[in-house]
């Protein structure tokens, strides 16, 4: 069973890039454009991954982040930023997330915090 990401960023190039990246890699990849999308994806489905951009219009990432960590939904985050916000980080590692990649990220990088995460998972579990 392949794995399942939520990827969400309200920039749709970000969006089309990183779930076309993470589709050839054999992962199964869902997209959410905002926060309010994303938690209408989450209580709906499962998912393993959940990328999430911090800043995004409407609802940001780490109320999203706070949203799942308080409804004890069972997904593993990794927070995506363009700002270098130190408080920001505190905010996430401090709500569960198990990693946080500045933007512009590569997709090294991206594939090496997806395998941290997985193999915590797996060393979890």
């Amino acid at each position: 069973m392949a794995i399942r990401i939520l990827c969400v960023d309200d920039e749709q190039s970000v969006q089309d890039l990183v779930s076309t990246h993470l589709m050839l890699q054999g992962f199964e990849v869902r997209t959410a454009a905002n926060g309010e999308e994303a938690i209408k994806c989450l209580e709906g489905e499962s998912f393993d991954l959940l990328l999430l951009d911090i800043e995004m219009p409407k609802m940001n990432g780490l109320e999203v982040l706070r949203y799942i960590k308080s409804r004890h939904i069972d997904v593993h985050p990794i927070m995506l930023t363009g700002a270098d916000d130190l408080q920001a980080l505190s905010e996430c590692a401090r709500w569960g997330a198990f990693d946080y990649l500045p933007k512009p990220y590569n997709f090294h990088e991206l594939m090496d915090s997806i395998d941290r995460v997985l193999a915590e998972e797996v060393h979890a579990g």
